[in-house]
């Protein structure tokens, strides 16, 4: 799932400007265990891969796009908007499926 992350941030300490970053979103997946035909798959962790990004409209530098790569703190941040997005699709869809119930 492709989703946005905006933020503010600081590459020098003192000047804050504007991220918007692109990113591909997959939530993690429970342990499978064993089938008829399948000896069970390990649980997979959430992943996300930066695309791209601008910093206040313009496109990163390599250099700035390392810097975010190297920075666990807006990783836990994607992870958590990426989380809330699929809740919220997860709670749209339970809402439109109660409407067509007609409850």
């Amino acid at each position: 799932m492709k989703l946005t992350y905006k933020t503010t941030w600081s590459f020098d300490g003192e000047n804050d400007v504007e991220l918007s970053i692109l990113f591909e979103y997959t939530p993690p997946s429970p342990q499978r265990g064993p089938s008829y035909d399948s000896g069970g798959e390990p649980a997979e962790y959430t992943e996300v891969e930066v695309i791209s990004m601008l910093i206040d409209g313009v496109p990163a530098t390599h250099d700035q796009l390392s810097e975010v790569d190297e920075n666990t703190r807006l990783y836990e941040a994607m992870e958590i908007h990426g989380a809330d997005c699929i809740a919220d699709e997860q709670a749209a869809a339970e809402e439109y499926r109660a409407e067509l119930r007609g409850e």
